[in-house]
């Protein structure tokens, strides 16, 4: 199966990814086997799990023993921009899905 995998940040910015096809979205398509997780999707794209403090699949906050499927949209995120969803749902803007944790 392939989803998409966005790097947010430092991510992208430090090179994870790098070899692996991209959409043309910024995204990239990342091939696992049926029933893989979110952290799955992180070992795949080499990104070592500490520099990840935020994960989303398909746009809500989750964690990383979630099931991914086909075409699923996976973003990954340092805690430098995790750092700032945490100060946007405190100023209360509506983000409280994404920064209860």
């Amino acid at each position: 199966m392939k989803v998409n995998v966005m790097l947010s940040g430092r991510l992208k910015l430090d090179g994870y990814g790098q070899g692996k096809p991209e959409n043309g979205d910024g995204t990239f398509r990342l091939t696992l086997p049926e029933g893989s997780t979110v952290q799955q999707v992180i070992q795949g794209m080499g990104v070592p799990s500490n520099r990840v403090a935020m994960t989303m699949l398909n746009g809500r906050k989750c964690q990383v023993e979630a099931r991914v499927k086909t075409d699923d949209r996976v973003i990954l995120i340092p805690s430098d921009v995790a750092a700032l969803w945490r100060a946007l749902g405190t100023m209360n803007m509506g983000m409280e899905s994404v920064c209860d944790f």
